[in-house]
């Protein structure tokens, strides 16, 4: 077991660098990083999402709003607005129903960029594996394990799959959109009333897609997972069998790589990280290839 520390301590002048751009979607997203002075190196920064607020699933919902007039459906006093960060702000549009809910963190009744915060920390509490082997009469057996905890991951793949981007055929990618908050209703008809986005939507789980692309903390993900990396189990025949072959051993084996990996990280594999050109900006998970398993089956001859 390995424990690793870091922190800046300096940066040649004042208390943080500009926030970092992991460029995970080129500079359509948003800077995602903070390096500060006293602080650990690979510190996730954005917005937190919001499940506090109204119906505690994240977005806005019928009793948020007042009504649709002239065209724009209009929040009720209080209720703060996230307009300018989730892509209707450019529009002239005010938020719908069903649109991602974000923190005001600082209580100003707007959100924006004042209201980002560290939302992620890429560094493990604690790495380490084992290695173990085992015999009984005739079998063999070896296993290799490797664990990390208490470190995060930026599943930026959550934030592109749940998304509308134009002329992108990724749109709406993840299967639990399937349970997404609806615009329209059974007839493909904008829905403009309170009464029928309730009934419409009154199973939805999640938010319609965002219209543009920043980070929040519905996609920092706990990254801790314990690996099954290396299985290997073998048999070695008695010598008054070998020894018809005049083999003085002879050994069949079979080996599983990766495995299984328990954790709760919804990606395809907790141990990534794809944006490897700046050390500053660590844990991102965006395209990364799933690691393969691998079944091997072999003989020892020994003459």
């Amino acid at each position: 077991m390995s424990f690793n520390r870091n922190r800046v301590e300096s940066i040649g002048g004042g208390e943080a660098l500009p926030l970092q751009y992991s460029g995970w979607a080129s500079t359509a997203i948003a800077a995602d990083y903070f390096v500060g002075v006293g602080q650990p190196v690979g510190l996730m920064y954005g917005y937190v999402t919001d499940f506090e607020s109204g119906n505690g699933k994240g977005f806005y919902d019928a009793d948020d709003f007042s009504g649709y007039v002239n065209g724009q459906w209009v929040l009720k006093q209080g209720v703060v607005s996230d307009r300018g960060i989730t892509g209707f702000s450019a529009a002239g549009q005010q938020v719908t129903p069903g649109t991602i809910r974000l923190k005001d963190i600082n209580n100003d009744g707007v959100v924006d960029a004042n209201d980002r915060q560290v939302i992620g920390n890429a560094n493990p509490k604690f790495t380490g594996g084992l290695n173990q082997q085992f015999n009984y009469k005739s079998f063999d057996a070896s296993i290799f394990l490797n664990f990390v905890y208490g470190n995060d991951v930026y599943n930026a793949n959550k934030i592109e799959l749940t998304s509308y981007l134009p002329n992108s055929q990724l749109s709406n990618g993840l299967g639990i959109m399937k349970d997404r908050y609806r615009q329209i209703d059974e007839n493909g008809v904008l829905i403009t009333d309170l009464e029928t986005t309730r009934r419409v939507n009154q199973n939805a789980s999640i938010w319609s897609p965002t219209r543009t692309l920043f980070p929040h903390s519905w996609a920092i993900e706990d990254g801790s997972f314990l690996r099954i990396n290396n299985l290997t189990v073998g048999y070695t025949l008695p010598k008054s069998i070998s020894g018809y072959a005049k083999l003085s051993q002879a050994r069949f084996y079979v080996t599983v790589n990766n495995l299984y990996t328990f954790t709760k990280y919804t990606g395809y594999d907790p141990e990534v990280n794809t944006r490897r050109s700046s050390p500053l900006t660590p844990g991102v998970d965006y395209a990364a290839y799933p690691r393969s398993r691998a079944f091997l089956a072999g003989l020892n001859l020994t003459f």
